[in-house]
């Protein structure tokens, strides 16, 4: 059974999400638009944690979403907090992967799995680029045993 500590054990980055009331729709569950909101929060906050959000200040270089994925496991009700858990890895000069669970503390259990897929953007050029060593280091890093 996964648990939090597991997930932080199996996962780089782990953000908690307080579910909010207005977020559930009229079949009293959390709307499927909000879990993409949650994926986001929790891809942002990882982010910056690696600098991404810097390198976007300092050379208007960064990450740029080009697909999501996201597998519904079960509904959310309000009151709950989930936990977003995070793995990213660079696939390529340009490519960035990311695997993302949703967990709920009320259920105690996984409510949704996804995939994304971020190409370094260079939003001066309006163009993919390479990511930059700093955030490729910073990966690296992040992804040792």
């Amino acid at each position: 059974m996964t648990n939090i500590e597991q997930l932080q054990q199996d996962y780089a980055h782990t953000t908690p999400i307080v579910v909010k009331w207005g977020e559930m729709d009229a079949f009293q569950h959390i709307n499927n638009v909000a879990y993409i909101r949650y994926l986001e929060d929790a891809r942002l906050a990882l982010f910056a944690q690696l600098g991404m959000l810097n390198d976007l200040t300092a050379c208007n270089k960064g990450p740029i979403l080009a697909n999501i994925s996201c597998d519904y496991l079960a509904p959310v009700t309000y009151p709950d907090t989930l936990y977003i858990a995070t793995n990213i890895h660079q696939t390529g000069p340009k490519k960035i992967a990311l695997e993302q669970v949703i967990y709920s503390e009320k259920l105690g259990k996984l409510v949704a799995k996804a995939h994304s897929l971020g190409v370094y953007y260079d939003y001066a050029a309006l163009a993919s680029c390479e990511v930059t060593e700093a955030i490729s280091q910073a990966l690296n890093k992040l992804n040792q045993p």
